[in-house]
């Protein structure tokens, strides 16, 4: 067994239990008992692909001990997968499930690896909206990357990485109309987690100073100056000097 509290070893780990992993998806089943093939679409098969590894996955670490895993609530949540327990003390990782579908030597479209707009990214020391818990009390924020080519109705030649999000992270968008992360997508910088940053705090750095919506700016900054006057009337006025 692994040092599991060494970041490098946690993602050898992860790597381990999902090695067998097979995607045995066929078709999509009818009710009148007739099976029909995936649709071309890629955000169709992709999330046919991460519903069986996210299950995949649940299943294999019910047999590891004193590792506790925590899934997301909703699909708004982060992370997917939340790790702590005895076996990885005191470190808490992050983990989401991510899929590519690969076209030659590169994805086809960027792969997005956060939201640099959300809250608990912008104020990663608080527990915010949609995170299990602070963003910055996470020792690592991985994702597992399965990759696939989609040949004959389904996805074939199924490879998985995992990874530190800020090694493989870009400069640019993975979207033009949302504040998405993109990752590199030549599959030879994914597998080397060579992207754009040398740590996670330029990453961090540079992904918090960007620019977005003020109304959200506002709501965010409203609600802490609330917070922060129902905490003043619950201490008090400030006791009287002494004479």
């Amino acid at each position: 067994m692994f040092d599991l509290r060494d970041v490098e070893s946690f993602k050898s780990f992860l790597r381990d239990l999902v090695r067998d992993y097979q995607f045995d998806v066929i078709g999509l089943y009818c009710r009148d008992g007739s099976i029909r093939p995936l649709p071309r679409e890629s955000s169709v098969v992709g999330k046919v692909i991460e519903i069986s590894l996210n299950e995949y996955l649940q299943r294999k670490l019910l047999s590891v001990p004193n590792l506790k895993h925590v899934k997301a609530s909703g699909e708004r949540s982060y992370p997917d997968i939340s790790f702590s327990g005895a076996l990885i003390y005191p470190h808490q990782y992050a983990l989401d499930v991510k899929c590519a579908r690969i076209k030659g030597d590169r994805t086809e479209s960027a792969i997005t690896i956060g939201t640099f707009d959300a809250e608990y990214f912008r104020y990663p020391e608080e527990k915010a909206a949609n995170i299990m818990a602070p963003y910055s009390s996470y020792s690592a924020h991985l994702a597992l990357i399965a990759l696939y080519r989609y040949e004959d109705a389904t996805a074939r030649d199924i490879e998985i990485l995992i990874v530190e999000k800020w090694r493989v992270a870009t400069k640019k968008r993975s979207s033009g109309t949302r504040c998405y992360v993109g990752a590199v997508k030549r599959l030879e910088d994914l597998r080397a987690e060579r992207g754009d940053f040398d740590s996670e705090e330029e990453f961090s750095s540079f992904w918090r100073s960007q620019a977005i919506d003020s109304s959200k700016e506002n709501r965010w900054e409203a609600k802490r100056a609330a917070s922060a006057e129902k905490k003043s009337r619950r201490r008090g006025p400030p006791a009287p000097f002494g004479d």
